[in-house]
C-alpha cells in the first residue's frame, strides 16, 4: 500500500513539474524558431546581396573592358598621329630652306618590295604627257631620283642600279655621273681622265641633267682609278636620316633630253 502512495505522489510531482515548465518550453521553442528564421533571412539576404554584387561587378568589369579596349584603340591612333606630326615637323624644321615652288614635300608610303630599301612609293601625282625624272633630297643631301610608274610616284634611291644623275667634283667642278655597280658600290663614273680630282673632294649635283638644282650635296670622293679612258671614283655618300617619312621632291621644270642610263625612263617592272 505504501508503494502505491509513493507512485501516486511521484506522478503528481512529475505532472506538476511538467505543467510548471510548459511556458518555459514554449518560450524556448519560440526563441529557437525565431533564431532559425533570422539565420535563414540573413543568409538569404546575404546571398541576394552577393548575387547582386556579382552581377554589378560583372557589368562593371564588362564596361571597364570595353573602355580599356577603346582607350587602347585611341592610344594607338594617338601614337600614329603623334608620329605623323613628329615626322612632318622634323621635315619642315630641318629642311625649310628647300621651300620653293619647284620643290614639294612628299610623304613616303612604303617600300616597293619588302627587303629592298632602295625603291619607295610616295604620295605625289604628276600629270604630264612627257616622261619626267625628279630629284629626291633628304636632310639637305641628294638621296636619289623619282619617276611616275603606273600613275604612282616611285623613288629610286642611291645604291639602286636604276639611280643615275650628273654631278660636279671638287672646286674645279669636274663633271661625272653617279651610278651604282652590280655589287652595290656607289661610284662616280665617266670622269674626264685629264681632269684633276683627289680623294676627299666634295661631290654635288650639277643640275645639267634637269633632275636636280646645282649644288645639292651628295658625298665625297674615295678611291680613284683610271678605267676605259675615264676616271672611276668611289663615292662616300653623306649619311642622311633613316626617317624616310617625308622627302623633298625636286621638279626643275627643265627639259630632259638625254640620259646615260636609258633604263631610267623605261616602265618599271612591278614584279
Amino acid at each position: 500500500m505504501r508503494r502505491f502512495y509513493v507512485i501516486i505522489a511521484t506522478l503528481c510531482l512529475i505532472i506538476a513539474i511538467a505543467f510548471g515548465y510548459v511556458p518555459f518550453l514554449q518560450q524556448y521553442t519560440l526563441n529557437i524558431s525565431l533564431q532559425i528564421k533570422k539565420y535563414y533571412n540573413d543568409k538569404k539576404e546575404g546571398i541576394t546581396l552577393f548575387i547582386n554584387d556579382y552581377m554589378n561587378q560583372a557589368a562593371q568589369i564588362k564596361d571597364m573592358r570595353a573602355k580599356i579596349t577603346q582607350l587602347e584603340t585611341d592610344s594607338i591612333k594617338y601614337k600614329a598621329l603623334q608620329a605623323e606630326f613628329d615626322n612632318l615637323y622634323y621635315a619642315l624644321e630641318s629642311e625649310r630652306h628647300y621651300l620653293d615652288p619647284d620643290v614639294h614635300l612628299v610623304k613616303v608610303l612604303s617600300y616597293k618590295t619588302l627587303g629592298t630599301y632602295t625603291k619607295i612609293w610616295m604620295d605625289y601625282t604628276h600629270v604630264s604627257d612627257e616622261p619626267k625624272i625628279f630629284g629626291l633630297v633628304k636632310d639637305g643631301y641628294a638621296i636619289g631620283i623619282a619617276k611616275m610608274v603606273d600613275n604612282h610616284m616611285l623613288g629610286i634611291l642611291n645604291g639602286d642600279e636604276d639611280c643615275s644623275y650628273s654631278v660636279y667634283i671638287g672646286e674645279n667642278r669636274v663633271p661625272g655621273t653617279l651610278r651604282t655597280m652590280e655589287n652595290g658600290e656607289i661610284v662616280i663614273d665617266y670622269i674626264p681622265a685629264w681632269q684633276s680630282i683627289k680623294s676627299g673632294d666634295s661631290v654635288v649635283t650639277s643640275g645639267l641633267d634637269g633632275i636636280f638644282f646645282e649644288d645639292v650635296q651628295v658625298g665625297t670622293i674615295g678611291s680613284i682609278k683610271p678605267e676605259n679612258g675615264y676616271l672611276h671614283a668611289e663615292l662616300k655618300p653623306h649619311r642622311f636620316s633613316n626617317r624616310l617619312s617625308y622627302v623633298w621632291l625636286i621638279d626643275t621644270k627643265i627639259p630632259q633630253t638625254t640620259n646615260l642610263n636609258t633604263n631610267i625612263l623605261k616602265p618599271e617592272d612591278n614584279d
